[in-house]
């Protein structure tokens, strides 16, 4: 099982040799979602790209009204990318015969280690390290361009039981 350590740790990126494939979001429920819809013009709008692992990235430009303090991003915009990037890698756990309904976060718990500069890209991956009855827990980390951690996050997730009215 790996963890927030075995994928930050390491002197090089261990994923830059490998070929992360693009992602798509196939949920029910999330059109209109801050993060990862591409029909919300004043969200994110984070694209998914997954390793052959199971690791899910996205890689994100933050705007710069998205700031919190001077030329930090804000952290809420920083917990927002980790819960986007979880919440597809959780998805992505689900057997094949589940329902197309998006998952929940039921817990998310953050860790803000060093500033994320609003100049550089960011990048946030997500693995799902266990998965109990209808509880997916997932790890993640936010990372600069240069590999450095600035945020971890853990959390649990559900799949909604039904489509939000």
């Amino acid at each position: 099982m790996r963890t927030i350590p075995d994928v930050t740790k390491s002197s090089t990126d261990p994923y830059r040799q490998s070929t992360a494939e693009p992602y798509p979001l196939e949920r029910s429920g999330v059109d209109r979602c801050f993060g990862c819809s591409i029909s919300n013009d004043e969200g994110l709008r984070l694209e998914f790209f997954r390793y052959g692992d199971g690791t899910v990235e996205t890689r994100h430009q933050t705007a710069e009204h998205h700031c919190g303090f001077d030329t930090v991003i804000h952290g809420g915009i920083q917990a927002a990318i980790l819960d986007e990037v979880m919440g597809v890698a959780a998805h992505g756990s689900l057997p094949s015969e589940a329902p197309d309904l998006a998952c929940a976060t039921a817990e998310m718990h953050l860790t803000y280690l060093r500033p994320a500069f609003i100049a550089n890209e960011v990048i946030g991956r997500a693995w799902v390290v266990a998965v109990k009855d209808r509880d997916i827990y997932v790890e993640s980390v936010l990372l600069s361009s240069d590999m450095r951690e600035l945020t971890t996050a853990t959390s649990r997730w559900r799949q909604m039981r039904t489509e939000p009215i």
